[in-house]
């Protein structure tokens, strides 16, 4: 088996990163649609009326997709903190056991 060695604190500062980025793309989503298209409505008229309808929907899958591109960044977030966490649970319980061991050669010495 290969040598694996994980910096447990670069893995939450990239956990840390996603969360960042998951809350700025958040802060973008949220567009208010119905005044958008209530401040258009004039401009277009009935004329303009299959095209407002159109931007209306294009507008609210874009914040769909801002929103789940959000939780992606979230999740990605989420997963890292808890990779880190057990990897140091790991390292600290199998060191708990290597202790235990040389406690045990010591007292048989």
């Amino acid at each position: 088996m290969a040598d694996l060695s994980v910096d447990t604190g670069a893995v939450r500062t990239f956990a840390a990163t996603n969360d960042g980025v998951a809350a700025d793309i958040a802060a973008q989503g949220g567009l208010d649609t119905v005044s958008h298209v209530a401040a258009m409505t004039p401009v277009f008229g009935l004329i303009g009326a299959d095209f407002l309808a159109s931007f209306a929907v294009a507008e609210l899958l874009h914040d769909r997709d801002i929103n789940a591109l959000s939780a992606r960044f979230g999740k990605l977030g989420q997963a890292a903190f808890g990779s880190a966490a057990t990897y140091d649970a790991t390292d600290a319980e199998f060191a708990g056991g290597l202790n235990t061991a040389a406690g045990q050669i010591g007292e048989q010495a």
